[in-house]
């Protein structure tokens, strides 16, 4: 699976990234400043185009996590998973009851009003792996049996000391360890700028995210300059 990159909190930014080949979108709540409207409408726009649309979590939050999935989302990723507890909590509150969670049942778009049936399967559910921390605790947050399991380049190497080098053999035995507990097909990886360049390293990964909004904006006006 193949996705772009949103962060400006635009329903134009989203129907411009829809017409890519690209599977789907990540919405990005964590580094971009979405109000609640704007995350729906844009959760909307991506769904009514055939795209998978995803949601970046900063945080375990109940009501967001409901409000995304509600409006129809296809998969939330969760920044900095840590813990067995933390892995724990998100399958308890993004599943309902008949799956083990405890996800409030209502009449909401995701089941047309009540329209269509009423309960889903689980939601795609993703663990972002980027600090040392998660490193060490890879076995136990794989135990809760994520579908991906997402690398975060910049987070991961800053927390291993060698922030942005990603060619540091402290980064590269990190992404081993990890790859050696995970199937690569459920490995993830979001590879925000010198694509040509990083990609190589997560061949094969189930879900790879590449470029942002804001980035290729930027590069394109000094390639202007």
């Amino acid at each position: 699976m193949r996705l772009s990159w949103q962060q400006i909190p635009s329903t134009v930014i989203s129907d411009l990234l829809c017409q890519n080949s690209l599977d789907g979108i990540v919405l990005d709540t964590e580094h971009g400043c979405f109000n609640n409207e704007t995350l729906y409408n844009c959760i909307q726009l991506i769904m009514a185009y055939g795209k998978k649309c995803f949601v970046r979590l900063t945080e375990i939050n109940k009501t967001l996590i409901r409000f995304c999935l509600d409006a129809g989302a296809n998969g939330l990723i969760f920044s900095t998973i840590e813990t067995e507890q933390q892995a724990k909590e998100i399958h308890q509150l993004c599943k309902f009851p008949i799956f083990g969670g405890t996800r409030g049942l209502g009449l909401v778009k995701q089941n047309k009003w009540g329209y269509s049936k009423l309960v889903s399967s689980p939601p795609i559910l993703i663990a972002q792996i980027e600090t040392k921390k998660a490193i060490n605790n890879i076995k136990k947050i794989v135990f809760y049996q994520f579908d991906y399991y997402m690398i975060g380049p910049y987070d991961l190497s800053a927390s291993l000391g060698v922030p942005g080098q990603f060619d540091e053999g402290v980064y590269l035995g990190a992404l081993e360890r990890v790859q050696k507990t995970v199937p690569i097909e459920q490995m993830a990886v979001h590879v925000p700028r010198d694509i040509k360049k990083q990609i190589k390293k997560y061949k094969n990964y189930g879900i790879i995210a590449v470029g942002m909004d804001t980035i290729a904006l930027l590069d394109f006006y000094k390639k202007l300059g």
